[in-house]
């Protein structure tokens, strides 16, 4: 079965027009690639398993194009990792930080990410601008898996190395 995705935001999804939801897994397929390279683990899915939420401060929860896109990103990730019908809240909350980025890329200039990864694992002593996403899927009798990821941007003034 998989991973789903709430009642309301399947609804919201199917009224979002057909060309902005191309765009949006158009932008999935590519985070899923990035996603690849960062190897975050998968597990089975429980049955039942729902996506609550996937929100990053400080912005909140994502708008339904962002929501398509990272929706997309986890389907070809576990998909490319063998398992269709697995979950990944890693990947899940990276994307949520990828799909930021690559939106942000189409307003100006790409925000430079100098480090992107489980928070857990944030290095010591790193600068910039912290973006933090956390994954929260809800499986049936109330148990919760949650995961947060974080992703360091330059500072806007500060050169590409």
């Amino acid at each position: 079965m998989g991973l789903r995705l709430q009642p309301e935001a399947v609804s919201a999804l199917a009224r979002l027009d057909p060309e902005l939801r191309a765009a949006a897994e158009a932008i999935g397929m590519s985070v899923a690639t990035q996603l690849g390279r960062l190897k975050p683990g998968t597990t089975a899915a429980p049955q039942g398993a729902v996506l609550t939420s996937v929100a990053m401060a400080p912005e909140g929860e994502p708008d339904l194009v962002s929501l398509a896109a990272i929706a997309a990103a986890h389907h070809a990730y576990v998909r490319g990792r063998g398992d269709a019908e697995a979950v990944s809240t890693g990947a899940l909350a990276l994307a949520r930080l990828l799909v930021w980025g690559q939106r942000a890329a189409m307003l100006g200039p790409a925000p430079r990410i100098t480090w992107i990864g489980p928070e857990p694992r944030r290095p010591e002593g790193t600068d910039g601008v912290a973006l933090t996403a956390e994954c929260v899927i809800e499986i049936p009798g109330g148990t919760r898996r949650r995961a947060r990821a974080v992703a360091l941007l330059a500072h806007p003034d500060e050169p590409a190395a």
